[in-house]
This record gives C-alpha cells, sequence and structure tokens, in this order.
C-alpha cells in the first residue's frame, strides 16, 4: 500500500510541480507497479466473475479440503445473489460445472452447489432461462436414499425456478415435477414436507391469480393434477405424522396448502373435504397443536 500510495503521489504531480526527479531504476519500478494486476486487486478487489471461477476451482478441485470446499460454496452463493452476477454464470461457462456438483461424493457439496443454483435462479429471468439442470435437481429430490439437507435444498431450487417463470413450470410439469413434489409429502422429513406444502400452495395461488394473463397461469389444471396425483392423501397421512411429532410449522404449512386448495377451484374443495383420512387425521391433531390450529382445521372439516 505504501508503495502504490508513493507511485500514485510522484505520477500525480504536474510539469509546474517540483516532482522528485527519477532515474532508470525508479522508471522502471513505477513501470511495473502500473503494470501489476495484484495491486489493483489489492486496492479494488477481485473482479466477480474471477471471483466465482476461483471459488468453483476450489470446489471442483478434489485436493481442497473438505471444509475449504464448503467455504468456497458459501462465497459462491453470496456472490450469486447479485442478480448481474447471477446472470454472468452462463457467459462464463459456469453453470454445468455446478450442475455437476449435484453428483459430488461429498453430501455437503451436493446441498451447497443446490443452494447455489436456488439462489441464482430465484427471482432472475435471465438465470431461470440460462438453468438447464431443473431434470438433474429433481432426481436428487426423489432420491430417497438422499440426505434430508440436499433434498430439502433441491426443493429450494425447484421451487426458486419455476415460481414467477412460466417457461420454468412448464418444463416442471413436463418432467413429472408435480409427482415428485407430492412424493416429497409422502416419504420426506418434516422440513421437506414443510417445503413441499409451501411450494404447492404458492403454485395453487399462482395459477388462480386473475391478474395474471390467462394463457400465462395453467389454472385449474393445475389444481386438477394436483389432486388426481394424491396429493390430499399424501397431506393426510403427513399430518398425522406431524401431530405425532410435534412438528408445528410444517403442520401449519400443510393447513394453509389444503385451504388453498379447497378455496381454488369445486374439484379441490371436495377433494379436501370429502376425504375421510384427512378428516380423521385433522381431528387427531386437534388436540396437539392447541387453538391456533382451531379455524384452519374448521375450515378444512367442515361441509361445503
Amino acid at each position: 500500500m505504501e508503495a502504490l500510495l508513493k507511485w500514485a503521489i510522484i505520477n500525480g504531480a504536474t510539469a509546474s510541480e517540483d516532482a522528485p526527479k527519477r532515474d532508470a531504476a525508479t522508471e522502471e519500478s513505477i513501470k511495473q507497479k502500473k503494470l501489476d494486476p495484484a495491486i489493483i486487486d489489492a486496492i479494488l478487489g477481485k473482479p466477480a466473475s474471477v471471483q466465482m471461477t476461483e471459488c468453483l476451482d476450489a470446489i471442483e478441485n478434489k485436493d481442497t479440503p473438505l471444509k475449504a470446499r464448503e467455504i468456497a460454496l458459501d462465497d459462491l452463493e453470496m456472490l450469486v445473489e447479485n442478480i448481474d452476477n447471477a446472470s454472468n454464470l452462463q457467459p462464463l461457462g459456469l453453470w454445468p460445472r455446478i450442475i455437476r456438483l449435484f453428483e459430488d461424493p461429498e453430501p455437503s457439496v451436493r446441498e451447497g452447489a443446490l443452494w447455489v443454483s436456488g439462489t441464482a435462479v430465484q427471482h432472475n429471468p435471465s438465470a431461470q432461462k440460462a438453468f438447464n439442470g431443473l431434470g438433474n435437481v429433481l432426481a436428487v429430490l426423489r432420491n430417497k436414499e438422499e440426505a434430508p439437507g440436499v433434498r430439502a435444498k433441491a426443493l429450494y431450487c425447484v421451487s426458486s425456478f419455476v415460481r414467477a417463470n412460466v417457461t420454468g413450470l412448464t418444463q416442471f410439469v413436463a418432467d413429472n415435477g408435480l409427482a415428485i413434489v407430492v412424493e416429497a409429502v409422502d416419504n420426506g422429513g418434516a422440513t421437506l414436507k414443510q417445503k413441499a406444502f409451501f411450494l404447492l400452495r404458492a403454485l395453487i395461488d399462482e395459477a388462480m391469480d386473475d391478474e395474471t394473463p390467462e394463457e400465462l397461469r395453467p389454472g385449474k389444471h393445475l389444481i386438477d393434477a394436483i389432486v388426481e396425483l394424491g396429493a390430499v392423501d399424501a397431506t393426510a397421512s403427513a399430518a398425522a405424522q406431524l401431530a405425532a411429532a410435534g412438528e408445528a410449522a410444517a403442520f401449519e404449512q400443510a393447513l394453509g396448502f389444503l385451504n388453498s386448495l379447497a378455496d381454488a377451484t369445486e374439484g379441490g374443495n371436495r377433494a379436501v373435504k370429502q376425504n375421510p383420512s384427512l378428516r380423521l387425521a385433522l381431528a387427531q391433531a386437534s388436540s396437539a397443536f392447541g387453538d391456533w390450529a382451531q379455524d384452519d382445521i374448521f375450515r378444512i372439516t367442515a361441509h361445503s
């Protein structure tokens, strides 16, 4: 830093100022400092594109200690929170490298790569358009043997990709994504169930949003598909499990999903309110969670 400041003072002198006389060695030293990128990096920091590439270099290097790989993933995730950085993943050729990490032997690396991807595509049409790893993410989500944290981050990535993204939602439906999310309700842990209910509710709300042009939303067709895929039966089973385990946060999301489904269409209403397994599960859960859940449970179990 001291050498750089000296360089700045010398080079800032005008012809009318008494600048120190430079000998040949000084001139050569100044020229080197002008051209030394390390000096510039020290002052301005490396460009984000360089930082993202270096993060991936470290992550992909199997000689890098696992903790350092995890830190590099955290750093990369923070970088792609910036919408411009996330959009630059494609021109930098980094998306294929990130997607390959979904199959890394280390669960924490798989989880981190999915986290990075979900953050990059969230509310970012440019990154959503460039991302071509949905099939890979759904494969992770569907794998019941996968670590719970990895599956949860996969669902986060799916949610970030499909919400407010009609092209992504279309691909999601074509790739059997709805069925995979319903499977997660059925066979996932409490955290995965909670995220699945949240996504299903969000999709219902978007599908029925009158402010969105009709051609850009699936409407009742999405509701019909959710019902046909057995989501209500899966939720009945999940509600009983969550009540027994005292998982209030996940149970609350289940109630939110059920009420959204019942409010959306007549078919959704019938599916929710005429399901005997669901009525039984909610009746049993009513005493487990106290007064806060009573109104939502009543709305679901009351006859149309």
